[in-house]
Parts: C-alpha cells; structure tokens; sequence
C-alpha cells in the first residue's frame, strides 16, 4: 500500500467506527501521517522492511523513543494499532509480547481479521467450566497476536506456527496459559495427530544419529561417516539416552578433542604421544561442545571404557565384515593400565554411597512423620480458611490471618484462580505497599504437602525407579489369586523402564492406603482420572494420554510431574522439617536414596538378596549387592557371633576368671589414663613413653568438655611466650612455641569431636565372685 492508500484506509477504519467522532477520525489520520512519515525515512522497499530496519521489534514497550519524538508517544501507539489492524506492518512476536495493547485494540482486530473464526473459538471458551474469564481473554489475545504476526485465518495457522509463538513467549507472563493451543485442536484447525499440549509440540524430539553426529563438528568426514556407522550398529541394543551418551564420548570427547589439538588428524591410529596427551586432558575440563562448556569430567574412565571399547568393536567387526570395517581397526589407545585405577574409583564411589545411606536410612522415619505432619496442618489450614469470609481473619495454629478479597471478574486485577483460597498475613506495625508480598495461597500450599507425602510413601514402599514411580497410571493395578487359598492379592506392575522387564510387586497395607488417597486426590469429584500425557526427557519422547497418577493442575489443564519437581517437593520438606545430619548440615534425600534404603532394610529384615533383586528390577545380584550399606552393628554381631564360636574350640583354661589383683590392675590402668585435658590412648600394660609431656603427646584423646580449660593453657603460653622473647630467653620461647602449636592442634580435635564416648563404667564385683 502506498503512503496515501493508507492514510484513506485509515479514515475509511475510523469511519466504520461508530463511536468515533469525525474529529477523532482526523486526529488518527494525522497520528498515521506520523508514524509513516517516521518509518520513510528509514531503508527498505517495503513497510515491513522499514519497520524492521527501525529497530523497534528488539526495542518492545520502548519502541517510540527510536523516533526521537518525544511528545508524540501516544501518537505513535495509536498509529502502529491501526497499520496492525490494516496488515501494513507484521511485528515480531518481541514485540507483540512486549508491548502493552488495550483490549479494545485486540477486540477490533478479531472483528476485522477472521469473526467467523473466532465465533468458534468463543463457542468452546464457553463449554468449558473451568475456564475463568481472564483464562478466556489470555488464549483469545494470544491467538490475535499469532493473526497479526502471520497474517490469514484462524484456520491457516499451522503446527509451526504455535510452536513459533510459543517459542517467543520467553520471559512472558503469559507462558503458562497454553488453553489457546488446544483450542486449536478441539477446533479441527490442527490436525488430530498433533501433540496434546503446546509444551509437547515444542519440544525437540528424538536426534538421528547423523544429527548426534553433526552437532560437534567433526573436521574428517571419512571419521564422521564411521561414527555414524558404528552408532547405527550399536543403536538397536541400547535406549535413547544410552546413545546420545555414547555419542558425546566418542565424537567430542575423543575424537573432537582430537582434532582440536591435534590439527589435521585424520587416522584412529594414534602414536603413544598423541595418546597421552589425550588421556591426561581427561582429567581436566570440556572446554568445547554445546552445553559442556567448562564442565568437568568426574569419571575419565567411563570415556575410556567407551573408547576401549569402540576399538574393539571395529577389530571385532572386521574379522566379520572385512569390507566394510577393516580399514578401521587399529591398536586401542587405551590399555588395561589405563583402566587400572577404576576398581579403586568404583570401590570409593560406593563406599561413599554406603556412608550416605546409612546417615540417611535414621532419619527416614522422621521425614514420614514430617510428611504426615505437614500434609495434616496444611489440609487443616485450608479448610479454616476456606470457611471464612473474603476479608475476615482468622486464628490456626496460634497464627492471624485474614481471608483475602480478590476480583474474578477478568478486569485484569488479581483474582482468586479456579477455587484456589488465598490469605493475607497481617504486617505489624502498619500496612504493606504491596499486599501481595504477604499473600499465601493455602490451595497449592496444601496440594505440594500432599504430594510430598504421597511420594515419599510410595518412594519408601516400592523400591521404585524416579521415572518408574511416574509413570505409575490407574491401569497399573492387578490382582492375584493364590490358587491354594484363593486369597486376592493386590500387586502393582511397573512398566518397562530401564533395563525394559516388566515385574509386579506386592501392594502392603500402607502402600494401599498411600495409592487410595492419590486417586481420591487426583480425580476430585469427577468419575475417571483426567487423561494427560507425559513426557520422557531421557527418551523424548510423549505418551498417550494416560490416567497418570502423578499430575498436577498448570494453568487450564494438567500436566504429569516431573523429577525435577519432585526433587524440589523432597528439599522443601527436609528444610521445612529441619532435618539435619549428624554434623549439624542441611539433609539431602534424592528419590533414588530411597530405592538404596528400601534394598538395605529389605536385606538387613531377613529378604534374600536375589529376591530383593527381583523386586528391584536387577539383572544381577551383584547390582543388588552395591546398593546393600551393611551397618557398622551388623558387622558387629558377625564379629562377635565369630569370636564366640572360635572360644567354643579353644581349650577352656585359656579363659579362666582374672584373680581380684589382675582385676585391680586392669581398672588401675584406665584410672591412670584419666588427664586434665582428656584421656591417654597408651595400651593396656604399657607405660607412658613420653614423660608425661601431655600437651605434646599424640596419644592424648582431649575431651571437648575441657574446651575452655585448653583454651585458658594457650592463653597462657602466648602470654609466657612474650616474656620470654621481651627477657631473650630464646631457648625458652623455642620450647614454649612447640607447646603452643601442640595445644592449637588439641584445640581442632575437640572442635572437630561430635561425640565424646568416654569409657565404659566397669562396675567392681564382689570379693565372693569370681
């Protein structure tokens, strides 16, 4: 359109306009004068182009100050609403998102770009019943903003052309009302085999292996080929995120860093120089790849191993299939001795886990109760609250709240959301500048309580996988019948996940309870669980729409959890409850702690280990066996059940009674142990072997109830050792410093000491006894 077919186009959109007087109808003539005559004096051979070349998509809300007009922002705003509604100008969606438009702008563009297309869509905003009215202005707005962006109708838009705008609502407060999307679907203008939610259908799915392959760049083609290649071999074997993992060492962890510096290596054939270069910069950071940028390598030989292994695989091959794989095998890079330090590695890594488990398994049973606890204060919370009046206070658990009063009336004010209960807590001494900041909403508070009650009672009954809990649906339930006593018993399947074997496992009384109140929570007052769809970040891949037990309201719809969110419900009830370890920390449970203490109990209780492989979903004993933390009291019953049977051989005058004089002797050397400072760790029946110089000696245990004792002996060296050096008694001060350096590491032990034991009280038995 030229400079004059718009200016007419705008007085002929003015006039059609009923409300608008004829003054109003100049006064927008000359606003568009504005804008165009702004937008001319930029390049481009379009309108589009100029606007583009201006600058304002990147500028948002700010955009008019790039016209260096600043009395005429309003006149702007209201030019760049008439060329949107003309199609002159298509902004980004930047823009669109940033700007802030009113809704008669909105209103008017519906009217004018597709009113039979959105008849339709209305038309479904009012068949749903828990759609409020700003949940209808937010998916109506949206779907304007992709007419604007794209041009056309309703019925144009395209499966790309959602997953664009979805793309570009980033940092928009509007991400999470994704209602527009499916109704799209419900309207037939997407087609039936599309993704269930937006979220899904933005999301990337599934990479070929050439797209695995090419994302790091690979310099020789010829390598790049047979690393496609060799993928495809190995892909038929192994899961999605096996090979995507596969692919990273190989391809960037080796071969890539190869080439990045080793410039113009185009052979697998290494020299022990480029080998070794190789495998020391192992031990550093990935300084290259997407996503790895200066992240460490915690586990070289993983990358080893898959290296090892990639060359005997093509040696492998090559006997097999000589033409195709033979002008790749070559001697390996990597050799047992490379490998030599991995069982020490492993060893450490699992005694670390062990260590974990057992600091972790003493204080499950108080993440129970805190679970129980705050699920029971949180429902009760809720239904005081929600018994209340808007704007009346209200007393529970010794705490004042007030109910708030909030609009529903879609205004664009805040509003209490699909039934949730909102309060406000008071602000002493005064009233906030922004209620908001004080507002709760007992609604979602008490929903993650029961969810993470719920998931620490099935994570602690199930022994299940994180991915294997979530995928849990009320299809997961079957029964048993024992054929001799015709008992039914209930048993939950869990589906294939990791090592793809289906198994069943026994549903406890407990566990039942746990399951019953899931469903009761999730269907609500409907009669079936809502079916949704589930993502599988390892696999990338969607579900069917399934009745998941695991969901959660987002927006207008639900949607399945997530691991991450269940990590995130687990760490709000450890800090809820203050739940520390034994030196003071902040406890970590991570859903997979649970599967470790589940196998520690169920063995430690008499199960046998293959068994508790089976429940667990192992193909190995040994897998079971790692996951086992054997408790420092178990290896002392072992031990002592040992010594008790090697006594019952050995001839019994070897274990007479001690005379009333050894006996004196015996308490007489602990007695003789006791210090000022703590107690002396010399043998029984050994004397002191360094003259009693206590401060100094490594064989004194100081007892951390002497802490201010000790610290009043270093006050007191420091203090002679000024006067000594002030007297020039150097030989004295040589001495005195020795002391007060051994004093200084005294004084760490104590503080490092959680726990002083201190030694048994051996009552004295009586002269008639022996």
């Amino acid at each position: 359109m030229s400079y004059q077919e718009i200016l007419d186009a705008v007085r002929a959109l003015e006039l059609a306009n009923d409300t608008t007087s004829p003054k109003q109808v100049r006064s927008q003539v000359l606003f568009a004068e504005t804008l165009l005559q702004w937008l001319l004096r930029l390049p481009g051979e379009s309108w589009q182009q100029r606007w583009h070349a201006s600058g304002a998509n990147a500028a948002g809300n700010e955009w008019t100050t790039l016209a260096a007009l600043p009395d005429k922002h309003g006149h702007l705003v209201a030019a760049a609403g008439r060329l949107l509604m003309l199609d002159v100008i298509r902004p980004d969606y930047s823009w669109l998102y940033a700007t802030h438009a009113t809704p008669r702008l909105y209103e008017r563009l519906r009217a004018l770009r597709d009113p039979a297309g959105f008849a339709i869509i209305e038309r479904l905003c009012d068949t749903d019943a828990r759609m409020l009215p700003s949940d209808r202005r937010h998916a109506l707005n949206q779907l304007t903003r992709m007419l604007v962006h794209n041009g056309g109708t309703l019925g144009e838009i395209t499966l790309s052309d959602c997953i664009e705008a979805h793309r570009g609502q980033d940092g928009y407060r509007g991400r999470s009302q994704p209602r527009w999307y499916t109704l799209l679907r419900e309207a037939a203008i997407l087609p039936t085999d599309s993704p269930p939610t937006i979220f899904a259908a933005s999301r990337r799915g599934q990479l070929t292996i050439e797209e695995m392959v090419d994302r790091y760049d690979v310099a020789c083609r010829p390598i790049r080929d047979l690393f496609v290649a060799y993928l495809y071999e190995r892909r038929p074997a192994m899961d999605y995120n096996s090979i995507r993992y596969l692919a990273a060492k190989l391809v960037l962890l080796f071969w890539r860093d190869l080439e990045i510096h080793e410039p113009g290596i185009d052979s697998l054939n290494l020299s022990d120089e480029i080998a070794r270069r190789w495998k020391t910069r192992l031990t550093g950071p990935v300084l290259y790849g997407s996503n790895r940028v200066g992240k460490k390598r915690e586990d070289p030989y993983t990358i080893l191993m898959a290296v090892r292994a990639f060359y005997a695989d093509l040696s492998h091959w090559a006997l097999e299939d000589p033409v195709r794989w033979a002008a790749w095998a070559a001697p390996s890079p990597v050799d047992s001795r490379d490998l030599a330090g991995m069982n020490k590695m492993l060893k450490q890594s699992r005694s670390r886990t062990h260590q974990r488990i057992r600091e972790l398994a003493p204080l499950l049973p108080r993440l129970v109760d805190a679970a129980s606890d705050n699920r029971a204060a949180a429902k009760a919370l809720l239904d005081t609250a929600a018994a209340a009046l808007p704007g009346e206070s209200f007393t529970q658990a010794g705490h004042t709240l007030r109910r708030t009063t909030l609009s529903d009336d879609g205004s664009g004010g805040r509003k209490v959301s699909r039934g949730h209960v909102y309060v406000d807590t008071p602000v002493l001494g005064g009233t906030s500048e922004r209620p908001q900041d004080n507002r709760r909403n007992l609604s979602l508070e008490s929903d993650r309580a029961f969810w993470a009650w719920a998931l620490v009672e099935v994570l602690r009954h199930t022994g299940a996988r994180i991915e294997e809990v979530l995928e849990i649906t009320h299809r997961s339930f079957v029964s048993y019948r024992l054929p001799s006593t015709g008992e039914v018993i209930p048993m939950l399947q869990i589906t294939p996940s990791k090592t793809d074997k289906e198994r069943l496992l026994v549903i406890g009384p407990e566990l039942a309870v746990a399951f019953a109140e899931i469903i009761s929570h999730v269907r609500g007052d409907k009669e079936q669980l809502p079916l949704i769809s589930r993502y599988d970040s390892a696999e990338r891949v969607h579900s069917p729409e399934l009745p998941f037990l695991f969901q959660r309201p987002w927006g207008t719809g639900r949607i399945a959890m997530s691991s991450s969110y269940v990590i995130k419900l687990l760490d709000e009830l450890v800090t809820t409850a203050r739940i520390t370890n034994t030196d003071g920390s902040p406890a970590k449970f991570s859903p997979h702690d649970f599967r470790r203490i589940f196998a520690t109990d169920a063995v430690a209780s008499g199960l046998p280990v293959h068994i508790t492989a089976k429940i667990l979903g192992h193909d190995s004993i040994a897998t079971t066996q790692t996951y086992v933390a054997v408790y420092d009291h178990d290896v002392i019953d072992h031990h002592r059940a040992y010594i008790a049977r090697r006594r019952a051989l050995r001839p019994s005058q070897e274990y007479r009674e001690p005379t009333d004089s050894e006996w004196d002797e015996f308490l007489g050397h602990f007695a003789q142990r006791k210090l000022e400072l703590g107690t002396c760790g010399r043998a029984y029946g050994s004397g002191c072997q360094h003259e009693h110089a206590c401060i100094r000696c490594p064989m004194l245990r100081p007892d951390p109830d002497q802490h201010e004792r000790l610290r009043g002996i270093i006050d007191s060296l420091e203090e002679r050792i000024a006067e000594a050096t002030e007297r020039g008694w150097f030989g004295e001060v040589d001495g005195l410093r020795t002391s007060l350096a051994a004093a200084g590491q005294k004084l760490i032990q104590m503080q490092r000491t959680a726990t002083n034991l201190g030694m048994p009280n051996v009552p004295r038995r009586p002269d008639n006894t022996r």
